[in-house]
């Protein structure tokens, strides 16, 4: 498997510290040296702050009121 296709496999379980020791060293080598991976590593770190920030501070009833209209039935 390409290095990188593994570490897009791993990232997720890597931000939630589900890994392995094993695969945990295998993730941090190779975010070292790619810098593709470490940038979308990067990425869902900060889209994960960003969403527990954005979670911690409520919405609006107003934009809830707008989401809720958007809402399509299955």
């Amino acid at each position: 498997m390409d290095p990188c296709e593994k570490c897009e496999e791993l990232i997720q379980p890597f931000l939630d510290r589900e890994l392995t020791p094993a695969e945990v060293k295998e993730a941090e080598v190779h975010l070292r040296g790619c810098g593709y991976c470490r940038r979308r590593y990067r990425f869902e770190e900060n889209l994960r702050m960003y969403v527990r920030q954005a979670w911690a501070e409520g919405m609006p009833p107003e934009l809830k009121a707008k989401l809720a209209a958007l809402r399509t039935p299955l």
